[in-house]
Protein backbone atom coordinates (compact mmCIF):
# COMPACT_ATOMS: atom_id res chain seq x y z
CA UNK A 1 0.00 0.00 0.00
CA UNK A 2 2.71 2.22 0.41
CA UNK A 3 4.44 1.72 -2.74
CA UNK A 4 1.46 2.47 -4.31
CA UNK A 5 1.11 5.47 -2.82
CA UNK A 6 4.33 6.52 -3.31
CA UNK A 7 3.80 6.08 -6.87
CA UNK A 8 7.08 6.56 -9.26
CA UNK A 9 9.19 7.78 -5.73
CA UNK A 10 9.19 4.31 -4.17
CA UNK A 11 12.34 3.07 -5.70
CA UNK A 12 14.20 6.55 -4.27
CA UNK A 13 12.61 5.98 -0.53
CA UNK A 14 14.41 3.34 1.66
CA UNK A 15 11.67 1.99 4.13
CA UNK A 16 13.06 0.80 7.55
CA UNK A 17 10.84 -0.71 10.35
CA UNK A 18 11.62 -1.64 13.90
CA UNK A 19 9.75 -4.60 13.90
CA UNK A 20 8.56 -4.04 17.38
CA UNK A 21 5.52 -6.50 17.40
CA UNK A 22 3.13 -6.20 20.80
CA UNK A 23 3.13 -8.45 23.94
CA UNK A 24 0.12 -11.19 23.65
CA UNK A 25 -1.92 -11.24 26.67
CA UNK A 26 -1.01 -14.39 28.82
CA UNK A 27 -3.69 -15.15 31.34
CA UNK A 28 -1.58 -17.12 32.98
CA UNK A 29 1.35 -14.85 33.69
CA UNK A 30 2.40 -14.12 37.00
CA UNK A 31 1.81 -10.44 36.42
CA UNK A 32 -1.84 -11.53 35.47
CA UNK A 33 -2.16 -13.77 38.72
CA UNK A 34 -0.53 -11.19 41.29
CA UNK A 35 -2.74 -8.43 39.86
CA UNK A 36 -6.24 -10.38 40.25
CA UNK A 37 -6.06 -10.48 44.27
CA UNK A 38 -5.52 -6.72 44.42
CA UNK A 39 -7.58 -5.31 41.59
CA UNK A 40 -10.29 -6.90 43.34
CA UNK A 41 -9.48 -5.80 47.00
CA UNK A 42 -9.26 -2.31 45.59
CA UNK A 43 -12.77 -2.04 43.99
CA UNK A 44 -15.27 -4.96 44.14
CA UNK A 45 -16.27 -7.15 41.19
CA UNK A 46 -13.84 -5.62 39.34
CA UNK A 47 -12.57 -7.91 36.23
CA UNK A 48 -9.12 -7.52 34.65
CA UNK A 49 -9.94 -7.16 30.84
CA UNK A 50 -7.29 -7.78 28.06
CA UNK A 51 -7.68 -5.05 25.54
CA UNK A 52 -5.36 -3.18 23.15
CA UNK A 53 -4.87 0.80 23.47
CA UNK A 54 -3.21 2.24 20.30
CA UNK A 55 -0.24 4.32 21.39
CA UNK A 56 3.25 3.77 22.83
CA UNK A 57 4.79 2.84 25.62
CA UNK A 58 8.74 2.00 26.83
CA UNK A 59 7.55 -1.33 27.19
CA UNK A 60 9.05 -2.14 23.84
CA UNK A 61 12.41 -1.73 25.10
CA UNK A 62 11.84 -4.64 28.06
CA UNK A 63 10.69 -6.47 25.09
CA UNK A 64 13.81 -6.13 22.99
CA UNK A 65 15.60 -7.58 26.26
CA UNK A 66 13.71 -10.66 26.72
CA UNK A 67 10.88 -9.62 29.04
CA UNK A 68 7.04 -9.46 29.02
CA UNK A 69 5.33 -6.37 29.66
CA UNK A 70 1.74 -4.84 30.34
CA UNK A 71 0.00 -1.88 30.91
CA UNK A 72 -2.84 -2.06 33.76
CA UNK A 73 -4.32 -0.01 35.84
CA UNK A 74 -7.80 0.48 37.83
CA UNK A 75 -10.41 3.19 36.29
CA UNK A 76 -12.93 4.95 37.95
CA UNK A 77 -16.26 3.62 37.62
CA UNK A 78 -17.62 7.84 37.17
CA UNK A 79 -15.84 7.57 33.28
CA UNK A 80 -17.73 5.34 31.03
CA UNK A 81 -15.00 2.21 29.66
CA UNK A 82 -15.38 3.54 26.15
CA UNK A 83 -14.36 7.10 26.95
CA UNK A 84 -10.94 5.81 28.05
CA UNK A 85 -9.09 5.40 24.90
CA UNK A 86 -10.08 8.92 24.24
CA UNK A 87 -7.96 10.18 27.21
CA UNK A 88 -4.53 8.60 26.64
CA UNK A 89 -2.19 9.10 24.22
CA UNK A 90 -3.02 12.05 22.25
CA UNK A 91 -4.07 15.90 22.97
CA UNK A 92 -4.89 16.84 26.44
CA UNK A 93 -3.98 13.54 27.51
CA UNK A 94 -5.90 12.91 31.28
CA UNK A 95 -6.34 10.45 33.89
CA UNK A 96 -9.34 11.54 36.36
CA UNK A 97 -7.76 11.34 40.31
CA UNK A 98 -10.21 8.96 41.21
CA UNK A 99 -8.53 6.08 38.65
CA UNK A 100 -5.19 7.50 39.31
CA UNK A 101 -5.86 6.65 43.05
CA UNK A 102 -7.47 3.21 42.55
CA UNK A 103 -4.72 2.53 39.63
CA UNK A 104 -1.95 3.69 42.28
CA UNK A 105 -3.16 1.39 44.58
CA UNK A 106 -2.79 -1.64 42.72
CA UNK A 107 1.09 -0.78 40.92
CA UNK A 108 2.00 -0.61 44.44
CA UNK A 109 0.22 -4.00 46.05
CA UNK A 110 1.72 -5.62 43.07
CA UNK A 111 4.99 -4.20 43.65
CA UNK A 112 5.10 -5.49 47.22
CA UNK A 113 4.10 -8.84 45.85
CA UNK A 114 6.85 -9.05 43.65
CA UNK A 115 9.44 -7.35 45.94
CA UNK A 116 8.74 -9.92 48.96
Amino acid sequence: MLREALGDLADAVEIDSNDDGSTGFADGHAAVGLAGPHHRAAVRGSALIPSLMVGGTDNRFYRRAGSVGYGFGLFSERVAYEDYAAMFHGNDERVDQESLRLSTILWEAVARDLLA
